[in-house]
């Protein structure tokens, strides 16, 4: 375990470092694949750094240079978008404390049920007036586990009248056919149905 202070990046802030020891955590895991020279973290992005917090939870810090003066609009969201999104447990100015998910990162060569869920998922968080914007790529932005998908990451999300979730997921599988179907139907159903159809027929 290491002390919170080495997790403040890519300066030391003292604002972050009260605010996160006034919600009781002190310490944290050097643990993931990228390196931040004293400590390794699973993710780094322009507004956080995301770190190993226990088995179960991880917990995405504000940068000191972030853009953004804090991440209390993106957790008020990713709670709405739960459980589409990871369960939040806590959360402040400088901090969101959530659910860790632990799978491995969506690729083009996904089986089609893996597909079908993440569409689905898509449609939920469409249902709750949350377009995610990040979902043209969303091997960064989704997690797979044996059971099911995870859509992570709501820090460009916002709250729109007709938010376009599924049609960027079917843009990035080369399905523009069926993303202007969507857009013209909103009929998830009747787009799972034609996947299923042409998953059969390859």
């Amino acid at each position: 375990m290491v002390k919170v202070r080495d997790f403040i990046y890519p300066r030391y802030d003292e604002n972050i470092e009260r605010e996160l020891i006034e919600h009781g955590i002190k310490e944290l895991y050097s643990f993931g694949p990228i390196n931040l020279g004293k400590v390794n973290v699973i993710g780094k992005g322009k507004t956080g750094i995301v770190v190993l917090v226990d088995d179960n939870k991880v917990i995405k810090i504000r940068r000191s240079d972030s853009p953004k003066e804090t991440l209390e609009i993106e957790a008020k969201i990713q709670i709405k978008a739960f459980p589409v999104a990871p369960k939040i447990h806590d959360y402040g100015r400088n901090f969101i404390l959530m659910e860790y998910i632990d799978g491995r990162h969506l690729t083009r060569e996904e089986k089609i049920d893996i597909i079908i869920d993440l569409l689905r998922k898509a449609k939920e968080l469409e249902d709750k007036k949350i377009e995610h914007k990040e979902l043209a790529r969303p091997y960064k932005n989704v997690i797979v586990k044996p059971d099911r998908v995870y859509i992570i990451d709501y820090d460009s999300a916002s709250f729109k009248e007709n938010p376009l979730n599924v049609t960027s997921i079917l843009s990035w599988l080369n399905f523009p056919h069926l993303a202007n179907m969507y857009k013209k139907h909103r009929d998830i159903e009747e787009i799972v149905s034609l996947l299923y159809l042409l998953n059969k027929n390859q």
